[in-house]
């Protein structure tokens, strides 16, 4: 019988990694503490121990065992707890590998099934060998593994070619991500936004005195300086998120081998994701605004787990930037049952009249918060006043983008105008939970419906709804949806 093994000692710095990521406000409160000798050593043996200690006793205390069977994993300090994970319950398998790890071809596992309702997966391994994801995947597969004396060796080595491991695979399908492709995927990512409001944020926390005295010494230059800093602060997001969705995507591949999907992507962290086809509920397209002033979409793929859940909106990437000429011709190698050709969305719109019920929704979202905001910020108006403007364009593009119908007899497609992004899904109708449609009074004297298609997304729902529908619309989409299944 194996022996269950440990992982590497280079997983102490992952363990680590993670300890101070999770206690990182002690070191702030630590310094708040400075005046209080008792207090303020109290708090830093705390953080030796949670920061340094209690990352050791857990590395200690980890094992696992590799049978042809299920996977073992043996944790916990004051309560053991054993898993036992058969391959069948594997639903994706995620690997990181940090570039310190590389040389000693050492990588970070994770295992994901259907059994958690949380964020956590199933069993995480830090620096085990790079042929154990590919011995996982032949018993998941159902291939028998060679198995010999040198090959047991390397294996606890982590001398054995991880692509060697998994070349009784054939690929049928690969795309990887040219430069200049993903420097507009880069350069047209939104991510800025939440950067801009921390970079607010901690301008906010500036001591009053510094930013009256700068103001007081320009104080001829006082819009140039009030613009100027605003565009500084602008172009310092802008160049975080670009380097961040630049080195995310790095050299990004994906590959169809056998029944599995598998993405790879990183600079300085390779992030390789394996999950099988059968777990894909639905194909989302997604194009910002940006993006599509520059005809590139990006392609995700909603998976029944949540080992994606770090990944862009939780879901899987599987084409982070393809030309919107080529997506049809690119996508479908990975995902068969997807459309060849870009389907006509016409049967379900917003159209007339219609239309101006999704802006009057966004202008009442926005008028109340920028109504409080002009009392209490009298000077600032007119820059409220902006979102009121912006959200009324939000509700006309919202309602622009509405679409849908019936690509086949078997698969339908929603298109959706959220938030300045269009979202195109591809449901087929063996993964829909659940048809659903919504009518208010009003609604029903108008002849107006709202349609809802549910499918699992992770562990949760994926609510797709499309909004004042003519009422036969959205039942045709029911009535087909009985009917079928």
């Amino acid at each position: 019988m194996t022996k269950p093994k440990r992982t590497h000692p280079l997983g102490l710095l992952l363990h680590i990694a993670k300890s101070i990521r999770d206690y990182w406000y002690l070191l702030i409160l630590a310094l708040t503490l400075y005046r209080d000798p008792f207090w303020f050593a109290l708090c830093w043996a705390v953080i030796v121990f949670a920061i340094l200690i209690w990352p050791c006793i857990r590395w200690a205390t980890l094992s696992y065992r590799v049978t042809p069977e299920a996977i073992e994993v043996n944790s916990g300090v004051v309560v053991r707890h054993h898993e036992h994970i058969p391959y069948g319950r594997i639903q994706t398998v995620q690997r990181k590998q940090w570039f310190f790890l590389a040389p000693f071809k050492l990588e970070e596992l994770y295992i994901e099934t259907a059994s958690h309702d949380d964020n956590k997966p199933e069993a995480r391994l830090a620096a085990v060998s790079t042929s154990l994801a590919g011995e996982i995947e032949r018993y998941r597969q159902g291939v028998p593994a060679a198995t010999t004396p040198a090959a047991t060796a390397d294996d606890v080595l982590g001398d054995t070619d991880p692509e060697a491991e998994t070349a009784e695979f054939s690929v049928t399908a690969h795309y990887r991500i040219d430069s200049h492709t993903l420097l507009k995927f880069a350069v047209t990512s939104t991510g800025f936004i939440p950067l801009l409001l921390i970079l607010l944020a901690i301008y906010n926390k500036i001591p009053r005195n510094w930013t009256d005295t700068l103001i007081d010494d320009a104080t001829h230059l006082a819009l140039i300086v009030l613009v100027g800093g605003g565009l500084v602060i602008v172009l310092i997001a802008w160049i975080g998120a670009f380097l961040w969705t630049y080195m995310r995507y790095y050299h990004f591949d994906v590959t169809l081998q056998g029944h599995q999907l598998e993405t790879a992507k990183g600079l300085f962290q390779r992030n390789t994701i394996t999950a099988p086809l059968k777990r894909i509920q639905a194909v989302r397209v997604k194009q910002n605004i940006f993006r599509q002033w520059l005809h590139i979409q990006t392609v995700q793929v909603l998976l029944a787990s949540k080992a994606a859940s770090k990944d862009d909106d939780d879901d899987l990437v599987i084409l982070p930037a393809v030309p919107q000429s080529q997506l049809y011709d690119v996508a479908p190698p990975f995902v068969s049952w997807l459309p060849h050709h870009t389907p006509d969305l016409s049967d379900l719109n917003v159209a007339d009249r219609r239309k101006w019920y999704l802006v009057r929704n966004a202008l009442l979202v926005a008028i109340v918060p920028v109504a409080l905001a002009s009392f209490l910020l009298p000077h600032w108006m007119w820059a409220f006043a902006l979102i009121l403007v912006i959200a009324y364009f939000q509700g006309l593009f919202a309602a622009r983008q509405t679409g849908g119908g019936l690509v086949t007899p078997t698969l339908l497609a929603l298109q959706t105008g959220h938030v300045w992004t269009k979202e195109t899904y591809y449901v087929p109708v063996e993964t829909i939970q659940s048809v659903r449609l919504r009518q208010s009074i009003w609604m029903k004297k108008t002849g107006l419906m709202h349609l809802i298609v549910n499918v699992r997304h992770g562990n949760k729902n994926q609510a797709i709804e499309l909004r004042y529908l003519k009422a036969d619309q959205a039942q045709r989409v029911y009535d087909w949806y009985l009917h079928t299944v």
